[in-house]
């Protein structure tokens, strides 16, 4: 008889339970695969994101802004930009994606106005303003113009446009300028140099009562001595009347802060190619404390699409339904319909939300579509040719990105003191540093910040004596020294031993990073640094 071939039930039935098993490792690892593709696109898309901000910033370095800061609300203490948020605690303390709410300086050129328009526009860089209580809107946007001066020697007659500073600090300058932005050197009591750049001095011409330069309030040791005056250079300020409202509201001298979502500026015609400096704080919204938080919002910028269907994929997909980006104007008035997505065209100001019946938002693939065949729709798809949009959107999973910019320059200790003793610490809390020897080598100078500039890169100007004992080896300056402020000690030790004076201290760095949370609730952060080159200061 021949042997039988084959599998007995048995091995079949083995077999296929092997088979089950294995097919049912495999499916369910599938939905982990899958979430991990989704999280490294979502990383990868974020990275991209950020890496189109920073270049756009960079090309445009002109408007970047001065600083961009925030303070802890539960204490006022300057945030730290390395803090990670901990949205385990209650409340949560201050973190750089929550509470990096102002914009320091943004400068911006004002435009010439549009064909057809009573006034001129300019988009805020970094997002719409907010106006927490609308008796006090100085308190949350202020904007200067900027007018360079030119120095003069001292106790000479003024012309227009010049100024000097005495040795005693005192600011002279035509009368219809209040006030400059001064940069100077101070020499104390042992001789040494100290830089002071970007201090506010009222006009003394203009102000009887004006103060001079704080400098002069150092009582030491070192004392305060005098001023150098050919080392000083001004920029004068003429303050605009700060509002809220709408192109009615726009005269010469006002700046209008658009009162519907906040996104923009609006300015005279008779202002046009002034230099403006604009102080403000991002949109706020409560926390679960009652805090206000920066509102979490991602912010995008394309070409208006000109080909059907005119649609742009956004980097997000999952547009937050429930939570609108704006429910109320500027003023705190309910809006007739809440916005989702709120579009800036960023070469006349005009604003569009996904409530217009020519805009459509699919939430769920975060897809934009305008529709410019529609007949309400502000221009055609030709004439959308050459517009470029910003786009500002909330999701799900809070993405958002936020700019963190060391300050343009340091002042050292005993000029913030002069701020302690009248309040005011919180215009300079974040921007000062002390002078002291390095423990370890006390021939060279250590300089110590404030931990809101944690792993910010700063440049130092400094003098230093090689030899004091010799005659023949005069002091000299360093330029340009490159250091990066550690987390751990905020201190650095310069280059050079026997330093006689620090002539400058300027932020150099700039870091975008991207907020979100993941599909398990975590929060995650990718963050690109880069270097801004610095000017001259003095």
């Amino acid at each position: 008889m021949g042997r039988r071939r084959g599998m007995t039930l048995t091995e079949l039935l083995v077999a296929m339970v092997i088979l089950l098993v294995g097919i049912y490792a495999v499916a369910t690892g599938f939905p982990a695969l899958f979430g991990n593709l989704e999280s490294e696109r979502i990383r990868t898309e974020m990275a991209r994101r950020l890496e189109g901000r920073m270049e756009g910033l960079k090309t445009a370095a002109f408007a970047v802004p001065e600083a961009i800061v925030g303070h802890d609300p539960l204490d006022g203490t300057v945030i730290p930009p390395d803090l990670y948020p901990d949205e385990n605690q209650e409340p949560i303390p201050g973190n750089p994606r929550d509470d990096l709410t102002w914009v320091i300086g943004e400068t911006f050129t004002v435009p010439i106005t549009q064909a057809g328009e009573t006034y001129s526009v300019h988009p805020f860089s970094m997002g719409p303003a907010g106006i927490q209580d609308m008796s006090a809107i100085g308190d949350y946007l202020q904007v200067t113009a900027l007018v360079p001066l030119e120095r003069t020697e001292v106790g000479m007659p003024l012309g227009p446009g010049q100024f000097f500073v005495d040795e005693d600090g005192y600011l002279h300058a035509p009368t219809q300028f209040a006030s400059a932005e001064v940069d100077y050197v101070w020499v104390d009591e042992d001789g040494q140099r100290h830089g002071v750049p970007g201090e506010v001095v009222e006009n003394v011409d203009a102000v009887p009562t004006a103060a001079p330069v704080r400098g002069s309030a150092v009582t030491g040791p070192p004392a305060f001595v005098n001023v150098l005056p050919d080392q000083c250079s001004a920029t004068a300020l003429i303050p605009f009347t700060s509002a809220v409202g709408q192109p009615a509201d726009v005269a010469p001298g006002f700046a209008v802060l658009e009162s519907t979502y906040g996104a923009a500026l609006l300015l005279s015609p008779a202002d046009a190619n002034a230099t403006l400096r604009v102080t403000y704080q991002l949109i706020t919204e409560p926390d679960t404390m009652g805090s206000e938080r920066r509102v979490p919002f991602m912010t995008e910028e394309f070409s208006a699409p000109t080909q059907p269907p005119y649609q742009v994929d956004l980097a997000v997909r999952g547009i937050n339904d429930e939570v609108p980006l704006f429910t109320e104007d500027v003023t705190g008035a309910a809006l007739t319909d809440p916005v989702y997505a709120l579009i800036v065209d960023l070469a006349t100001g005009e604003t569009w939300t996904d409530a217009e019946d020519w805009v459509g938002l699919d939430f769920i693939e975060g897809r934009l579509t305008l529709d410019w065949t529609a007949a309400s729709a502000p221009m055609t798809d030709v004439e959308a040719r050459g517009h470029d949009l910003r786009v500002f959107y909330r999701t799900i999973a809070g993405h958002t990105i936020v700019v963190e910019k060391a300050p343009s320059w340091f002042i050292e200790d005993y000029i913030y003191d002069t701020y302690v003793t009248e309040g005011l610490t919180d215009r300079v809390d974040y921007r000062y540093y002390e002078v002291a020897a390095d423990p370890d080598a006390p021939a060279y100078t250590q300089l110590r910040f404030p931990m809101s500039s944690a792993e910010q890169m700063v440049v130092v100007d400094y003098m230093i004596d090689p030899d004091p004992t010799a005659q023949d080896d005069p002091p000299r300056r360093v330029s340009g020294e490159l250091h990066v402020i550690p987390v751990d000690t905020l201190s650095f030790t310069l280059n050079e031993p026997n330093v006689t004076g620090i002539l400058a201290v300027r932020g150099v760095s700039l870091t975008v990073r991207g907020w979100w949370r993941s599909q398990s609730g975590r929060v995650e952060s990718v963050s690109i640094n880069s270097f801004l080159t610095p000017e001259p200061l003095l």
